[in-house]
């Protein structure tokens, strides 16, 4: 699965070099200019991923990425529209114009990089292995004739696929509400998530027994625009230095994480921060 998940981001890139070599360098590099127009921000979040993005009993967009697209959209002086992103469809959906910024908790990892553009890192998460305090896991090797949830293509899905090979024991679902509920209903006897999954675990079963095992990777993420948009990605920069300068960031996450802004890295391996 690791070696597909590859191969389908070498897909989009060659997708990105061929069927938009025409108009990516050209019409990404006046998006900023397209949504004061047009004035409205399309902004990709997650529609089921609480505390990042989810719809409340009104149906509003909630969530840590939709208080900052807010922000986004107030100091641009123009409203936001929220598309709700399933995990696969997050880079096609951004390569496709169907929103202007993608930031739908999208990991910044070199094979994404390769395809489009991160800002800035504005949050971070560790990705983890949940199973029962039953479970003794002290190493991945302990689970490997486990049932492990993942959501398909995800940053979890990667790395236990990595550590285990394209083991049949490894289940995949289409979203991380699936992946949650599989573990709790028992489908599932651990699951790949991150450091967030507990508290919709506690929130879907009270009173679990689900634990933290195993700690895969520590995950940053960052606003995420189509590749050769330096306007659009400088603009992102100087929006995050400014929310994290003003405590607006801090704020948001005290709120939806409990927990102080991490530190942030001033630079990750094969992931640039600034289009060229």
């Amino acid at each position: 699965m690791f070696k597909v998940s590859l191969s389908r981001v070498a897909a989009l890139a060659l997708v990105a070099g061929l069927g938009f070599a025409g108009t990516v360098s050209n019409a990404a590099a006046q998006t900023l200019e397209k949504i004061k127009e047009a004035g409205v921000m399309r902004v990709g979040v997650m529609g089921e991923q609480a505390p990042w993005g989810s719809i409340d009993a009104s149906g509003q967009n909630i969530g840590y990425d939709v208080d900052v697209a807010q922000l986004m959209a107030k100091e641009l002086g123009v409203k936001v529209e929220f598309v709700a992103n399933a995990v696969a469809a997050r880079i096609p959906n951004l390569l496709t114009n169907k929103v202007d910024v993608q930031m739908a908790v999208m990991g910044m990892y070199p094979d994404r990089a390769k395809v489009v553009q991160f800002s800035k890192p504005y949050a971070g998460l560790k990705i983890i292995l949940l199973s029962s305090a039953k479970n003794k896991i002290e190493t991945i090797e302990d689970a490997r004739n486990l049932r492990i949830g993942v959501p398909r293509g995800a940053a979890q899905d990667k790395a236990i696929t990595a550590l285990l090979g394209d083991s049949p024991n490894i289940r995949r679902f289409d979203d991380d509400s699936s992946n949650i509920q599989a573990l709790v209903s028992g489908q599932v006897d651990a699951i790949g998530g991150n450091t967030t999954y507990k508290i919709n675990l506690d929130r879907a079963a009270p009173g679990n027994d689900f634990e933290q095992k195993l700690v895969f990777n520590e995950q940053w993420m960052g606003a995420t625009t189509r590749p050769g948009d330096a306007e659009m990605n400088g603009w992102l920069n100087a929006f995050i230095d400014k929310i994290k300068a003003n405590g607006e960031l801090q704020k948001i996450s005290e709120k939806w994480l409990d927990a102080p802004l991490p530190t942030f890295p001033e630079s990750l391996e094969g992931v640039p921060f600034a289009a060229k």
